[in-house]
């Protein structure tokens, strides 16, 4: 890509947050105030991005590129046998559940959305695979984890992340810390040994 071709999609994906972050989820205008903001017509929007829901691909895959910017120091941390999974997963949920876009999208376009994080979630895995790889066979390596297929390891702790991030349960998990019992517990109850954990008291349920 040019770098013409570069600074526009930038401009474009720039203007797309601020309208986004605006509240302009699900607006059938969307283009066109992505469009005013960024300072282009409409046809080089499409020119060099494509329609409304290419914008929204480029974006999520933007974020992710981001996303994993960010996860790179929690890798990097050397931790106890099964804290650093525990450590892992509480970033990946902290982080999603925080985002400024990630919530919105969710609640006003869940048929665009959705699908990336569900029925689609490989896709995303795979994306984040080739960084997260390396570090999963140092962990095994090095007896921070068990000696198990890394990817076996990754898609597992990917499937539970997207998971605890975009469903619900009979566990309140509302604030960092409970996740971090939740995960700890977990993880500890299959072997992991974190240090952390605690018994977890359930939702009433609806029933009663």
């Amino acid at each position: 890509m040019g770098d013409v071709a570069t600074r526009v999609r930038a401009r474009v994906l720039d203007a797309a947050v601020q309208c986004l972050a605006a509240g302009g989820f699900g607006s059938d205008r969307l283009l066109t105030s992505i469009s005013k903001l960024a300072g282009l017509s409409r046809p080089t929007v499409y020119k060099y991005v494509g329609d409304q829901d290419a914008i929204i691909d480029a974006l999520l895959e933007r974020e992710l590129t981001v996303f994993i910017e960010r996860l790179r120091p929690v890798l990097e941390q050397r931790q106890p046998r099964g804290e650093q999974i525990v450590n892992i997963l509480v970033f990946v949920v902290h982080y999603a559940r925080e985002h400024p876009l990630l919530g919105g999208a969710a609640a006003d376009m869940p048929e665009k959305m959705l699908p990336w994080f569900t029925t689609n979630a490989a896709k995303v895995i795979e994306r984040v695979e080739p960084v997260v790889y390396p570090y999963f066979r140092r962990y095994i390596g090095d007896g921070e984890l068990p000696d198990v297929d890394p990817r076996i390891l990754m898609d597992a702790v990917g499937r539970m992340a997207l998971s605890l991030v975009f469903t619900s349960g009979i566990v309140d998990l509302r604030g960092e810390a409970a996740v971090r019992d939740y995960v700890s517990t977990i993880v500890r109850a299959i072997g992991g040994r974190p240090t952390s954990g605690m018994a977890l008291t359930p939702r009433t349920a609806s029933w009663t």
